[in-house]
């Protein structure tokens, strides 16, 4: 490692440890909420309040820190019902109320409250004495905790550290849906695996769609082979037998973006350290500018705007995001329509929007050319038949590189018209839940403009600005 490269790891390392202010707070709130949670719990089960995630492990980045508060019951048969009359109700109703209180939904519901600068989730779950014994994937975090704090040195803690800013930065941080990255707990799988952030990030330039990274080598290849977990995790991008439970991939989350975005950020900062790829600050241009570039590129931006039902899970609310997104742009695509590409945003709240990059301004020519089948066959007098017959052709002929084509005017010549004509046999009923197209960015409700997450992340989506290739060509 140069000298430079060293100095560099080193300053940012100590940018990114958390202040011992932030440690003992951290530890003091822990240990409030849980005298709260077991003064406010009656329940005739055996439980314990325990302290998990990357502030339990010590891999916390300074000025973002979470507490993960787990309330492990040891009760079998732990629906949602139940957690919600005997934990969460009594909670909500006790002293934890002081702080700012928000009920979510995962595989349980759980609370979650910010006070200080920090954000504490409230997690029941599970006790189990053994792996084996998990219900659901909740109750497998204290055994994670554990693994971790059993293998990581406090110079590793650092180098996880690292790896997690630089994979924050560049936007794959993060297993929930609207991420689809690396969680922290597989960040620290890595770090474990490769001993320093250098050597994972020559490890990760070289990864291929369908790698395994087998962490525990001994009890991982006692009940598996490379060979079997490429055939049971077929359809995941990245493979990483969890050395908890190796029948559990701890890369299932992380998507074929993620994994090529990770691929060519490695080879960007080996090629090219630079500080930017810890601390990236993305810009945000106004609304005209954003138009100037789009009409330069010859491109449009379409907007829908997406109902969001009360009380919808973040998770739910980003697949369904994710799904129509993707249904709509594979109809603009059978229509004739180029899309550059889609995207989603949402403050999980009361807006969510889908985005449409679109080439050639969103329009199309009036008129369509077909081609028919290559060869004579009846498909070829087919072709010819049904063209020639319908009121929308201009022309039928076979030209000079022997294909037979038709001219046909198009149904739709601007992708708005065609989403705002859309049809039940076009999308389902599920699907047309958008309010409306906002188009060229007319219309964007005014707190929306005054919303920097939102603008940020409009100002990436039409800039196409991002770190991990953006420095690699300056």
């Amino acid at each position: 490692m140069s000298e430079d490269l060293h100095k560099l790891l080193e300053d940012v390392k100590k940018e990114l440890r958390p202040t011992e202010e932030e440690v003992r707070r951290g530890s003091e709130l822990f240990k409030e909420i849980k005298e709260l949670v077991e003064s406010s719990l009656n329940i005739s089960y055996d439980f314990i309040v325990s302290l998990e995630g990357s502030f339990a492990k010590g891999t916390s980045i300074r000025g973002d820190i979470d507490l993960d508060v787990f309330i492990l019951v040891r009760k079998k048969d732990l629906s949602n019902e139940w957690i919600e009359e005997h934990i969460i109700k009594p909670l909500l109703e006790s002293e934890l109320s002081k702080y700012q209180l928000q009920l979510k939904y995962a595989s349980h519901p759980y609370i979650t409250l910010r006070t200080e600068g920090f954000e504490i989730d409230v997690v029941p779950a599970y006790w189990a004495e053994d792996p084996e014994e998990i219900m659901t994937a909740v109750d497998r975090t204290p055994f994670h905790t554990r693994y971790v704090n059993s293998r990581l040195s406090n110079y590793m803690r650092d180098e996880v550290r690292l790896l997690k800013k630089f994979l924050k930065s560049i936007g794959i941080y993060g297993a929930e849906v609207r991420v689809e990255g690396f969680s922290g707990y597989l960040t620290e799988l890595i770090i474990i695996k490769y001993g320093s952030f250098i050597e994972a990030l020559k490890a990760m330039s070289g990864w291929r769609e369908g790698e395994v990274v087998i962490i525990d080598e001994e009890t991982t290849r006692e009940l598996l082979t490379p060979r079997e977990l490429r055939k049971i995790f077929r359809d995941n991008a990245l493979i990483v037998p969890d050395p908890v439970d190796p029948r559990r991939n701890a890369a299932s989350a992380v998507s074929e973006r993620a994994l090529k975005i990770a691929v060519i950020a490695s080879n960007t900062f080996i090629t090219k350290p630079s500080r930017k790829l810890f601390f990236y600050e993305p810009q945000v241009k106004p609304l005209d500018e954003l138009t100037r570039f789009l009409d330069e590129s010859g491109r449009t931006v379409l907007l829908l705007r997406y109902s969001v039902p009360k009380n919808l899970p973040p998770d739910v609310l980003w697949g369904e995001l994710k799904r129509v997104g993707r249904r709509v742009a594979s109809l603009l695509g059978n229509y004739g329509f180029y899309v550059v590409d889609y995207d989603f945003w949402s403050n999980e709240l009361d807006h969510a929007i889908i985005a449409l990059d679109l080439a050639h301004r969103g329009y199309l020519p009036p008129y369509e050319v077909r081609a028919g089948p290559p060869k004579i066959c009846r498909g070829l007098l087919n072709f010819v038949a049904k063209h020639s017959s319908s009121e929308k052709t201009l022309a039928v002929w076979v030209a000079r590189d022997n294909l037979p084509k038709a001219i046909i005017r198009r149904k739709y010549k601007h992708a708005q018209e065609l989403l705002n004509f859309l049809g039940s046999k076009e999308l389902s009923a599920k699907d047309l839940t958008f309010l409306s197209v906002i188009n060229e960015f007319v219309g964007i409700p005014e707190d929306l403009k005054k919303n920097k997450d939102f603008m940020t992340w409009l100002t990436s989506f039409v800039t196409k600005k991002y770190p991990y290739v953006e420095l690699q060509c300056t």
